[in-house]
């Protein structure tokens, strides 16, 4: 089991350091090309949704992310200073009325890479866990 760590200032600008760690990990692994850009798209979706909506576009607040290579997974959790949310109540962003809005996809994307195992919340913030099959 290879596992791994980084807290970022809640920046959209810090996503390259985001990036640099996550290629590092995939890198050190070996996982493939095509696995790598899934795994950093939804990822760089995690980060924006917890800057967003988890911390409120508040740049003093963080945003952690744990990386956990076990032998046929690999686990993924972000977590931020905020309340939580239920991602089933949030809108469907492939009907006619939500297709040409701005935003709101995030969710939508993460889902059709990687599988929601869990979203825990406590009074410090909340905690999206992921789940990939790498290859």
């Amino acid at each position: 089991m290879k596992q791994a760590d980084i807290v970022l200032p809640g920046l959209y600008s810090e996503y390259e350091s985001l990036r640099r760690f996550i290629s590092s990990f995939a890198e050190g692994k070996g996982y493939s090309e095509l696995f790598t850009e899934g795994l950093q798209l939804t990822l760089k979706e995690a980060f924006v949704n917890a800057i967003r909506h988890g911390n409120k576009e508040q740049g003093d607040l963080t945003v952690s992310i744990w990386l956990i290579a076990e032998e046929c997974a690999l686990l993924a959790s972000i977590r931020d200073c905020g309340k939580g949310f239920n991602p089933d109540e949030l809108p469907d962003p492939v009907i006619t009325e939500n297709l040409f809005k701005l935003s709101g996809r995030g969710i939508y994307i993460i889902r059709s890479i990687a599988e929601i195992v869990g979203i825990e919340s406590d009074p410090d913030g909340c905690t999206l866990t992921l789940r990939y099959i790498p290859y």
